[in-house]
Formats: C-alpha cells, sequence, structure tokens
C-alpha cells in the first residue's frame, strides 16, 4: 500500500499569488458602482435645471442611490471616495484626436465633438454662477472666452473639404497603360527612340526562330514612322500590333 501512494501523483491546490484579489476586486466595483451613480445624478441635475420635468421627479430617488453606492464602497474599502475619485465621476469625456492628416472625415468630427466640449465647459461655469444668483468673476470674461474658443472650433466646419488626390495609374513595371503615359522626353527624340524601340523589337522577333516569319515588314515601319509624325493613334494601334504576328502567306504556317 506504500507504494502505491507513492505512485500517486500529489493532489493540486489553486493558490492565488495575491490572497486579496477578491476584496480589491469588490472595492473596483464599489468604487465603479458609486462613480456611475454620481454620473447619472449629475446628468438628471444638469437636465432638471434645463427645465425636464421627468428628470426633476427622480432627482431625490437618484441622491439616494448615491449615498447608497458611497456607503457600499466605505464598507469594502474602510475609507470614503477621494477627490480624484470624485472629479472622474464627474469630469467630461475628452474628443480623442484619432485621425491621420488625410482623413479629411475624421479630423471634421473631432472638430465638432472638440468644439462642442469647450462650449459645454464655458456654459457650465456660468451656469454654476446663476444657480447660486452671483455675478461670475469679471462678469464672465473667462467663461465666455472658452465659449468664443469652442465657436472658432466650430466655425472651421465652413472651409470646403480639399479636393482628392488623384489615384496613379495602373501601370506594369516597364509598360504604359497608354500612349498617354510615355514619357519619352521633347517631341523628335520621343520619335526617334520609338522607331529604335520598335526596330529592336522587329529583330527580336526574326531571332526567335529560324523558321518564324513575322507579319510586320519594312513597309509596314516606314508606315508607322508616317502614322507617328501624324499623330494617328488609329494606324499606330493597328501596326504595332502586327508585331510578332506570323504571315499568313507563308506556307510553314499554314
Amino acid at each position: 500500500m506504500e507504494d502505491d501512494d507513492e505512485d500517486k501523483p500529489p493532489s493540486l491546490r489553486v493558490v492565488s499569488d495575491n490572497p486579496n484579489a477578491r476584496a480589491d476586486r469588490q472595492i473596483e466595483w464599489a468604487k465603479n458602482e458609486a462613480q456611475s451613480a454620481l454620473s447619472q445624478f449629475a446628468a438628471a441635475l444638469l437636465r432638471t435645471m434645463a427645465g425636464n420635468d421627468t428628470e426633476a421627479a427622480y432627482l431625490i430617488r437618484r441622491l439616494a442611490l448615491v449615498v447608497e453606492a458611497i456607503n457600499k464602497f466605505e464598507k469594502q474599502s474602510d475609507r470614503g471616495m477621494s477627490a480624484a475619485e470624485l472629479q472622474e465621476a464627474f469630469r467630461l469625456p475628452q474628443a480623442e484626436m484619432d485621425y491621420s492628416a488625410d482623413d479629411d472625415w475624421r479630423q471634421r468630427r473631432w472638430l465638432r465633438e472638440h468644439g462642442m466640449d469647450v462650449i459645454v465647459k464655458g456654459a457650465l461655469r456660468l451656469a454654476a454662477h446663476k444657480v447660486l444668483g452671483e455675478d461670475p468673476a469679471f462678469g464672465g470674461m473667462h467663461s465666455t472666452r472658452v465659449i468664443e474658443q469652442g465657436i472658432e472650433t466650430l466655425e472651421e466646419l465652413k472651409r470646403p473639404s480639399p479636393p482628392p488626390k488623384p489615384r496613379p495609374r495602373p501601370t506594369k513595371k516597364g509598360l504604359a497603360a497608354s500612349w498617354d503615359d510615355v514619357d519619352l522626353g521633347p517631341p523628335e527624340t520621343s520619335k526617334r527612340r520609338l522607331e529604335e524601340r520598335l526596330a529592336a523589337a522587329i529583330d527580336a522577333s526574326h531571332r526567335r526562330g529560324a523558321n518564324r516569319s513575322t507579319g510586320f515588314s519594312h513597309a509596314d515601319l516606314k508606315e508607322l514612322r508616317k502614322a507617328i509624325k501624324a499623330k494617328d493613334d488609329k494606324r499606330v494601334a493597328e501596326l504595332t500590333a502586327k508585331i510578332g504576328q506570323p504571315k499568313f502567306d507563308d506556307p510553314s504556317q499554314r
């Protein structure tokens, strides 16, 4: 029996690295609940101040939920909520600047959100003085300046959108998409270069097989030169299409 006991693997026990992990999670949940109750009470209070009768009817109930949530947090953490935690519950969210220089739509969206946030902050400062029935310092100059900054930000939305950037034409390496994409320098030089390229293509087609005859002749080359000088794109396309094609009167191709 002793040998059997030695062969058995030891029983596993899960031991937490932090014995206070459960308590920490409960404290965090209680803090989040208290901050959420504070945020909802603040929003209901602002709507009541703006004349919302529905929110006014439930305002005291929301205040009771705030007191209940704060008491729960104090029991879990053995302390009261700090000023930073209270400020986190009431602080307005900041508009995030998550756009690139070429993203005009996201930039305009951020300008709108940021401008509205700035206006709201200035208006809340003036509202606080109005609730207390007091005159703001310097006639509300600082709060008014903040509101004006938000309005200036919104004014930027009136600027016209920049024209879309032209998309590059898809071209293969060493091959132009069309005759308009061919950049051969000055007119006279480009004609000579094109003729040299065509002559090289004809010679290469002759070298590919001794028994194979091309359908592009020297007479066609002369016609092609004339078409290039006359800027006859249709004739140029017809002649260049014959390069590398076999002659139909060649017996070896029958």
